[in-house]
């Protein structure tokens, strides 16, 4: 068996531990660390923070072990934009599965907008509750309460704006809702632009479609937006239509510019 092939077994193995150890992990996690936090600490802010840190450091462990273990490449460029930010929006592209994890291994006070799915997940719903997270099916004015209540506590917001993975090889899609929230805030937008060559864990692909060589992941903490700069419209949905266009051409150039 050539060089080339044990290695490929190797990483597809690899990748199936540690897809099992992403959602057990998880379902454990919540079934050990969270109970001791919640007996040392009281209900509200300071027990949802100490859960995300736990999540955080984990997180951070996590991909350091996906890259001991070979599986995976990673460079970050402007990581300490993030490290220490708060009361920002994070937003981001989203080529792959394992995106939410390097963004929560790079930021120490995160809070995420989750789907319905995973709120509900018997495996990472516990987990995603006790940090506070926020689900993406609330109406619009519960969410704005929630998002205002995450900020106000000095966490920064993960939230990728095309409301799923993209596709492979199609166009990004944004949805307004980033640039809503933004703008009824008026909080800051932190841009991060993901990459993954060759593309893995991808939308419609399954776990064990792995590449034929170990991809690497890029993370590019780029421009800090002031959503005040879009304001000075008459009607609120031409600003968030005008913010929505900005960010949009911003990733077409970082795109173009590989």
């Amino acid at each position: 068996m050539s060089l080339n092939s044990l290695n490929y077994l190797w990483r597809l193995g690899g990748t199936g531990i540690a897809f099992a150890a992403l959602f057990g992990g998880g379902a454990i996690l919540a079934l050990t660390a969270f109970p001791i936090v919640h007996i040392v600490t009281r209900p509200g802010h300071q027990r949802r923070e100490r859960n995300q840190f736990v999540i955080h450091y984990v997180f951070r462990f996590y991909v350091r072990m996906l890259q001991l273990l070979r599986l995976i490449d990673l460079e970050v460029q402007g990581a300490e934009k993030v490290q220490d930010a708060f009361g920002r929006l994070i937003v981001a592209n989203h080529p792959s599965l394992l995106d939410v994890v390097l963004l929560m291994a790079l930021v120490r006070r995160a809070q995420c907008v989750v789907k319905k799915e995973l709120w509900e997940s018997p495996f990472l719903g516990r987990l995603v509750r006790s940090a506070g997270y926020i689900r993406n099916d609330l109406a619009f004015d519960e969410m704005l309460i929630a998002c205002r209540n995450a900020l106000a506590e000095g966490n920064s917001l993960i939230i990728f704006p095309e409301g799923t993975r993209t596709v492979a090889g199609g166009p990004m899609r944004l949805r307004r809702g980033f640039a809503n929230i933004a703008t009824h805030l008026q909080a800051r937008i932190q841009l991060v632009t993901i990459t993954c060559e060759p593309p893995t864990l991808v939308k419609g692909e399954k776990w064990w479609m792995i590449p034929p060589r170990r991809p690497c992941f890029r993370v590019d903490v780029g421009d800090c937006l002031d959503t005040g700069r879009w304001l000075d419209c008459k009607y609120r949905s031409l600003t968030v239509r005008k913010l929505v266009r900005h960010v949009e051409e911003y990733y077409v150039q970082r795109f173009s510019g590989r």
